[in-house]
């Protein structure tokens, strides 16, 4: 009688405790909550918003619609290439001209994705203000990730918390699990 009241004790205990755990996670451990990250991330959609007319909003849509019917069959097409040379790989002899010839189309093939990327961004560019595309740069700089993986906090690439072999260095709070 006594034990199972202890083991029931015990359960109640061990179910409490895991239950606040999972309430007190850091945000990026999917925690609640609105921690710092969040808060750097507000502050800048909002300075960064481009406050668009409503003629702009139409041709940046129209603009984007085009861009991504010109850019999706060869997206598709890139990922056939891929797989195709994943497939040459993976044989017990690789015929090395064949795989060659998929990277030279594979390489064609990024030319010709690449300079229709540039042509959109000036198409872009021509449609917004001096200040709206001021505050577009800044948004490009601020999405390559600088800002929230870590620059300045002491966990850069090869030194602080867990730089070991194997260790993914793009996340700080990454925990390499395998």
């Amino acid at each position: 009688m006594k034990t199972n009241l202890i083991q029931t004790a015990g359960l109640f205990l061990m179910a409490a405790l895991m239950a606040t755990s999972l309430n007190a996670q850091h945000p990026r451990q999917g925690g609640k909550g609105s921690g710092p990250y969040e808060q750097r991330k507000e502050r800048m959609a909002g300075f960064l918003a481009l406050d668009l007319t409503e003629e702009q909003q139409e041709a940046m849509k129209t603009l984007r619609t085009e861009n991504y019917k010109t850019l999706q069959p060869l997206k598709n097409q890139m990922a056939e290439l891929k797989a195709r040379e994943r497939t040459l790989l993976s044989e017990e002899t690789v015929d090395l001209k064949a795989v060659n010839k998929i990277i030279d189309e594979q390489t064609d093939l990024t030319n010709k994705m690449r300079k229709i990327q540039v042509t959109h961004k000036l198409e872009v560019k021509e449609i917004l203000t001096d200040e709206q595309i001021m505050k577009l740069e800044q948004r490009r700089e601020f999405n390559k990730g600088r800002h929230f993986r870590g620059e300045g906090l002491g966990s850069g690439r090869g030194s602080g918390r867990g730089a070991g072999q194997g260790q993914r260095y793009d996340r700080p709070y990454h925990r390499n699990w395998g």
